[in-house]
């Protein structure tokens, strides 16, 4: 009752609770997601005290929690503390709710049980109904921190009713209830009483024996440590995993019926504090109603089934119910409350969307609640029927799994009915619904087979140990010492039966939690799945909304020039400022001047202030206030400065907080179902090993090129790799783990008669340690040769070292571990359908280049020209995703896109460079492939390719090395050299970001121009049809009418102005200048770019990056534009320009950011 109670009670008093703290409603809205997200986790701890360390604690524990944070609650007065009171006030209340069905489980039997949960769920749904009552009442006569008042008064005093009559009844701790509680398990009231009176039942002992057992189990166990994880196994049951879910998508239903109430009602039929709190009485009191009766249903549902399978009266506490059609009984009359709920919730919609009269919503409410209410009712008990001894603990899964739906159907609500109407929110939330139809079918008929199987698949940990025995008979193991035991055995004798059963009995948990943890490891890829798919659905949903507003925007730049040149050819120019070349007037694109001119000493100018005196800023577009989600933004997209003394450079938050997430994937995976006792080490060092293997597929999918990640997340290889050497670095670490963990088991923790090699080297001679060394030593080496000092001084050794050392390790595990062989067949068809198929034979080109050492001395320039070869023709609009990947993997011959990379081999270089491949980003235009139709014999038209001619680009600065030995190659007069490229490479992610946006920046450093000119060209130079034709037609999903163009203007996402596009290039000497050709820059700026490149840093230091990037960013806002920011240079340019797009955005700015590294 307690959890819903203090959940519900703060509803009504949401608004005067913002106002008193100056905070936006918002604000208060995410205490109510905190609330949620721990009491979807708190349970988890509570229900594992709860089934093993005893009720009493749990409770006492819980009440104290929920006491003392109601008491801050009423007395704080900032928002921090309501946000951290409110986590800990959840932890205590949820853990109640599955500590209650504990509680029931002890003290019931099958025959009674229904009744009890009808009780339980009584009032736990009343508390909804009457708390915002009470809370309306106490908000509009008292203010709302009597609320927390009234909370603390109900609470201590449970508080106290718990520390003086609560009786233990964990059978753990008490058997039967014929065992006397001792310490905290003792209530007042049993401690100043008479002593009890033991009850003989018979004269066999049972007591006494129980005594006994129980005072041997606390003294092998004397203390528990709560582990969350111990819920998660609950949901690998089929039976727990039918139910939970049928109870979770009819309590996500229930709650987005709840908070309609209070979202919508309230606003419709205008409701006070005291009336919005009468609305939720209709649902509370049908839920109480249905669920006391549905509770009195189940018991007789029990004593039916019971009479027709010959066992009625039989039942007693514990009993097994193992042939009992346990589930049929139960869920007599779901189909009907499943129906009752959906049309109920649709009806619901339709009334509010109709705006009917307030009985009409509130009868729907009535029915609703209480047909979710029985089919609760029905969930938890027979929850509690499938796991009697872990009662608690299942209902902490259960809690977990319909929190999280909750949670995303409450999210997606609001977003729902402003988009689709109340009628079509709720429509679909009915047909959610009535997916619990088919699950209640399948848990009616499977349930019982289920329930069989589990029982006869309990024997199997005694056939996995006699399968190790037979195993190891022949070799001397280093974990069993079984040899004299099987030996010993007769002939057709079971060898486990000469095991002392003590033994026995330890060794089968052994092999179980073995064998269970690497079930639990096997199921990791599954998580990695998953999170792919979700990085897919963001990324293709982010890339449909940037090319729906590109379209747009070049629809609406077409009519614009359309209109222009049949109204005057005369354009009008603004004042430049001193940090431009610059400025047209939205439409045109003729710039004011030479951009030569803009090669000023930016230092020594006022170049900030300059320009923004000569900017006409809207200071009522910058006017904003910057929300949560700014803050959260702006601190994800920042980059930390540099670890001290080692000069580590660390990526932008967000990248280190998906790592985080990556990294306690991995420790969840790892600790989960792992006993933590000493004498089961050898399961968490097994596990270590098991969780290298699993990882080894992740590995080499990151470190392939051509790989559907890149177009799944659009993230190109360069930052995938960023990713890649993280899971190497952990993989590398776990390698050290598994190996300690081993070595320490073999002479520290395990006991003599669990050990065959007695002596060190008889262990590491032995052949599967031997393998083990060599896979360790192998990893190991792969971690010394990949740090970046390593890396950057031999970068030819680091290449062929780290081929040979991960053929080692593969080999090595191959013949370690046997389970690791499906995952090392996996990662080398990977490696070798990257390398060899992708690599060798589709994407390889060999061309003949010219070579040209530039002015600097220690530049040269690799370029190259062919006919573009025509790929198959394409259909509009009917590109299927594999054709894109496919398409995607043609060689650098049939062109290229922006910040697309290579790889490099110059076999006329020697031997030692003919198999060396090198990386380098194409620093000339991507070719434009246009097309031309043709009439085919039917007389339709087909779109092929007309060839185009490519001039390819390549910018290599010389450090050590290859790049030093072609250089030199290059100054001693050969200036032609036969070349292959593998390639391209790349993603479009920061082509579409800079298209959709209405202000694109590019900032480069150095031979960063080498991205950032290529973006510039196709932004100007390409023109829309061009584009649209280069295998990206416009197609109908993303098609745009003209009322969908004016909708997103109203929203602000899109603004029918023509494209702002600003380049700044950083230089260290006057000579790189040249890199790029002045007469392509001419274009450019003829085109509209505005072009700013500050004297060279070695002349007057570095420019003002942050100020000029802060100043075009601060431009466009002031017109409504949003900026897209893409920076390509050293670590330290990088750095500054994505912290100051950071703090724009904490600002309430919109802009998006994009780094492209350089340099591998």
């Amino acid at each position: 009752m307690f959890s819903t109670l203090s959940s519900y009670i703060y509803f009504p008093a949401l608004v005067p609770m913002a106002n008193d703290l100056g905070v936006s409603v918002s604000l208060i809205n995410l205490t109510v997601t905190s609330y949620l997200i721990v009491a979807g986790i708190a349970p988890a701890f509570m229900g594992d005290i709860a089934d093993q360390g005893g009720r009493r604690p749990a409770y006492i524990l819980m009440f104290i929690l929920v006491a003392a944070s109601n008491v801050g609650l009423a007395l704080q007065n900032s928002y921090a503390a309501l946000f951290v009171l409110r986590m800990v006030q959840s932890a205590g209340a949820s853990g109640s709710y599955g500590a209650a069905y504990g509680i029931i489980a002890d003290i019931t039997t099958v025959a009674e049980r229904g009744s009890f949960v009808g009780s339980l769920i009584l009032f736990t749904n009343a508390a909804p109904s009457f708390g915002p009552v009470i809370a309306g009442v106490l908000a509009q006569k008292l203010g709302w921190r009597w609320i927390f008042w009234f909370l603390v008064i109900m609470t201590g005093t449970y508080l106290v009713l718990v520390i003086l009559l609560m009786p233990e009844t964990q059978r753990k701790v008490v058997g039967n209830g014929s065992i006397p509680p001792r310490d905290i398990h003792k209530s007042l009231f049993e401690t100043f009483s008479r002593k009890r009176r033991v009850r003989h039942a018979n004269n066999d002992g049972h007591v006494e024996a129980q005594v006994v057992q129980l005072t041997e189990t606390k003294k092998a166990k004397k203390c528990h440590i709560p582990n969350p994880f111990t819920c998660i196994p609950m949901l690998f049951l089929k039976g727990n995993l039918v139910v939970i879910l049928i109870g979770s998508i009819t309590y996500a239903v229930k709650m987005t019926l709840q908070t309609s109430l209070a979202a919508q009602c309230i606003d419709i039929y205008d409701l006070d504090y005291l009336q919005a709190g009468l609305i939720y009485l209709p649902s509370g009191v049908g839920g109480a109603l249905a669920s006391y009766t549905t509770g009195k249903f189940l018991d007789r549902n029990i004593k039916k089934y019971s009479a027709k399978a010959g066992r009625e009266g039989q039942y007693k506490r514990g009993e097994d119910i193992s042939d009992f059609p346990i589930e049929k009984a139960r869920f007599v009359g779901i189909y009907t409350l499943i129906l009752v709920s959906s049309v109920g919730s649709a009806a619901y919609g339709v009334s509010l969307n109709e705006q009917a009269h307030l009985a009409v919503p509130l009868v729907l409410q009535f029915l609703t609640g209480a047909a979710t209410s029985s089919i609760f009712t029905l969930c938890g008990t027979l929850l509690t029927d499938l796991n009697p001894n872990t009662s608690a603990t299942v209902q902490a899964s259960y809690n977990l799994v319909r929190c999280l739906g909750a949670g995303a159907a409450i999210a997606s609500q609001q977003p729902l009915a402003d988009a689709a109407g109340s009628g079509w929110c709720f429509g679909v939330f009915a047909i959610i619904m009535l997916m619990a139809l088919p699950l209640s079918m399948l848990i009616e008929k499977r349930g019982l087979k289920w329930r069989r199987a589990k029982a006869r698949d309990g024997a199997w940990a005694r056939d996995a140990l006699r399968n190790t025995i037979s195993a190891v008979s022949s070799t001397s193991s280093s974990i069993l010492a079984v040899r004299d035991v099987l030996n010993s055995s007769e002939e057709g004798g079971d060898p486990l039966d000469l095991l002392p059963p003590d033994k026995l009995e330890y060794l089968l948990k052994l092999v179980q939690a073995m064998y269970d943890a690497r079930f639990i490891a096997s199921c990791y890829n599954i998580a990695v799945l998953f999170t792919i798919l979700v990085f897919a659905i963001w990324h293709w949903r982010e890339s449909r909304h940037d090319r729906r507003k590109w379209l747009a925007r070049i629809r609406g730049t077409k009519s614009d020039s359309a209109h222009t040149t049949r109204t005057t050819t005369r354009t009008t120019q603004t004042p430049s400022s001193p940090a431009s070349s610059s400025r047209s007037s939205p439409g045109t694109s003729t710039p004011t001047g030479d951009w030569k001119d803009n090669l000023v000493d930016v230092e020594r100018s006022p170049l900030l202030r300059g320009r923004t005196s000569s900017l006409t800023i809207n200071s009522t577009r910058l006017d904003r206030k910057p929300s949560i989600f700014n803050t959260v933004s702006s601190w994800l997209a920042r980059q930390p400065p540099p670890i001290p003394i080692i000069n580590r450079t660390l990526p932008s938050n967000g990248t280190s907080v998906f790592i985080t997430f990556w990294i306690l994937l991995n420790v969840f995976f790892q600790m989960l179902l792992i006993p933590l006792r000493w004498d089961f080490f050898f399961v968490f060092g097994d596990k270590m090993g098991f969780m290298i293997i699993v990882n080894l597929p992740l590995l080499y999918l990151l470190s392939a090129k051509n790989q559907p990640l890149r177009l799944l997340t659009g993230y190109s290889y360069e930052a995938l790799n960023i990713f890649h050497r993280r899971v190497g670095e952990m993989m590398c670490f776990m390698a050290l783990v598994h190996f300690s963990s081993m070595v320490t088991w073999q002479f520290v923790l395990a006991e003599d008669w669990m050990l065959a090699s007695k002596t060190a080297w008889a262990y590491f001679t032995h052949p599967l340690i031997l393998c083990g060394l060599g896979a360790f030593t192998s990893f190991e080496l792969i971690y010394f040769t990949s740090l970046g000092s390593f890396r950057q001084r031999w970068y030819e050794l680091f290449l062929a070292s780290h081929v040979l050392l991960q053929i080692a390790a593969l080999v090595f595990l191959w013949f370690h571990f046997d389970t690791s062989r499906p995952y090392v067949s996996l990662s080398l068809a990977i490696f070798v359908l990257d390398r060899l198929v992708w690599r060798l034979r589709f994407k390889r080109a060999t061309v003949t280049a010219d070579l040209e050492v530039l002015e600097d001395g220690q530049t040269f320039l690799l370029s190259a020209d062919w006919d573009i070869i025509p790929r198959a023709a394409q259909s509009s609009g009917s590109q299927q995703p594999w054709r894109k990947f496919w398409n995607s993997n043609k060689s650098i011959l049939n062109g290229w896109h922006p910040t697309d990379h290579v790889f490099l081999t110059v076999p006329s270089l020697g031997s030692s460079h003919a198999f060396q491949a090198h990386p380098f980003t194409i620093a000339s235009a991507a070719p434009v492939i246009s097309h031309i139709s043709h009439s085919t014999t039917s007389g339709e038209q087909q779109q092929q390719q007309q060839p185009t001619h490519a001039w390819f680009n390549l910018l290599i600065r010389s450090y050590s090395g290859f790049t030093s030995d072609l250089l030199r190659h290059a100054q001693a007069g050969h200036s032609r050299v036969s070349v292959q490229l593998d390639g391209p490479y790349g993603s479009s992610h920061a082509l579409d970001m800079l298209r959709a946006s209405g202000s694109a920046v590019l900032v480069a450093g150095g031979s960063g121009i080498a991205v950032t000119f290529p973006l510039v060209w196709a932004l100007l130079q390409q023109q829309p049809q061009e584009v649209l034709s280069d295998g990206e037609e416009e197609d109908e999903d993303v098609d745009l009418d003209e009322e969908e163009e004016d909708k997103m203007v109203r929203r602000g996402s899109l603004t029918r102005q023509k494209q702002r596009v600003h380049m700044l290039w950083v230089t260290h000497s006057r000579s790189h200048r040249n890199w790029i050709p002045q007469e392509q820059f001419d274009e450019l700026v003829a085109l509209g770019l505005d072009l700013v490149i500050p004297e060279p840093t070695e002349e007057a230091g570095r420019p003002d990056v942050a100020g000029i990037v802060k100043g075009w960013i601060l431009d466009a806002a002031s017109d409504g534009l949003e900026s897209a920011v893409v920076v390509s240079g050293p670590d330290g340019l990088n750095r500054t320009v994505r912290n100051t797009c950071a703090d724009v955005i904490g600002e309430g700015l919109d802009v998006r950011i994009a780094v492209e590294k350089f340099g591998w």
